[in-house]
């Protein structure tokens, strides 16, 4: 179960080398112990560890993760969100330089991932970081990358400072910067299992403009409808999720007003929920949830890694 949590504490770092013990070539990790932080802008998670298979979601640099598992040179992860795919190891930090006789026992070559402990995860959430609030193509930097760094560049700031000043952001405001946000991806292909600037599958999309405005939602829409309200229809407003399918949730929009809504369907696209309408979408709406003015309601428990000095997410058993 999964818990809408304003991003107002503590999150991830990038760009760390540490030496720790060689992992077998394939090792079932302890999840208590073993943890790594996204190195690359945006990581793509899949169903199995290998190229071919589906991707199931992507997770941004700077944010720590679970090693659940580890297999030639692709790691199983679970993220913040939670979810949980298949990496490159090299994707993610800290990373170590195989020996020649290592390369030669494990037929895996140059650096291999070299996960982190419980404490020094701790120690990873408790580091000031620096949070993307524009993409940065030069330093191949996206917005919402976290980084742990000395010399911020042009279009970054300080995450604690962020997220105090999202998380006392007037609703209304917080809502107009969301619908926003939103509407530069206009024309943007579907994605599926997207969720980085301008590759967005619909919860992906939504996901992505809420966390960019300090609030932190589950990855999928079927998770997302857990959270906030319920609303009728009648009584739609801005920034609203509205979820749709025949029996069971199956797609996710933001209501924009006017019962018009943003979604990623084929592309990024605006269309009204008023039969008659020439962008009338007419799929089934199952659920219409507020989540603004109600952070933290509705039946989802969703508590992330980044949960102050000592994050339940380190909890046994989790």
């Amino acid at each position: 179960m999964k818990k809408v949590l304003i991003i107002s504490i503590l999150s991830a770092a990038v760009f760390m080398l540490m030496s720790c013990r060689a992992q077998a070539q394939n090792h079932k990790i302890d999840d208590n112990t073993q943890w790594a932080v996204v190195n690359v802008s945006d990581a793509f998670m899949r169903a199995e560890p290998r190229y071919g298979s589906e991707c199931v979601s992507q997770t941004r640099m700077g944010t720590l993760v679970q090693v659940l598992e580890r297999k030639g040179y692709w790691a199983r992860i679970k993220t913040p969100e939670p979810y949980e795919g298949w990496v490159n190891e090299l994707a993610l930090a800290p990373t170590r330089e195989l020996s020649p006789e290592e390369q030669k026992e494990t037929k895996l070559y140059g650096a291999t991932l070299a996960p982190m402990s419980r404490k020094e995860a701790e120690e990873y959430l408790k580091a000031p970081k620096y949070i993307c609030i524009q993409n940065i193509p030069e330093q191949n930097l996206l917005m919402g990358n976290m980084v742990k760094t000395d010399t911020p560049a042009q279009g970054m700031v300080d995450f604690r400072k962020w997220a105090e000043a999202e998380a006392a952001e007037a609703d209304e405001t917080k809502i107009d910067q969301i619908i926003a946000l939103a509407k530069t991806y206009l024309g943007c292909p579907y994605m599926w299992a997207g969720m980085s600037p301008g590759h967005f599958d619909c919860s992906g999309l939504t996901g992505y403009c809420y966390f960019m405005n300090g609030i932190l939602l589950p990855r999928d829409a079927s998770q997302q409808v857990q959270c906030g309200i319920e609303v009728p229809f009648e009584q739609m407003q801005k920034g609203d999720l509205v979820f749709f399918g025949d029996t069971s949730v199956g797609h996710v929009a933001i209501c924009i007003g006017d019962h018009k809504i943003i979604h990623a369907s084929q592309i990024v696209r605006i269309n009204s929920l008023i039969p008659g309408e020439p962008d009338y979408y007419g799929r089934n709406i199952l659920h219409i949830r507020r989540i603004i003015g109600h952070i933290g309601e509705g039946s989802a428990q969703f508590k992330p890694m980044w949960l102050k000095d000592s994050p339940d997410y380190f909890a046994k058993g989790r």
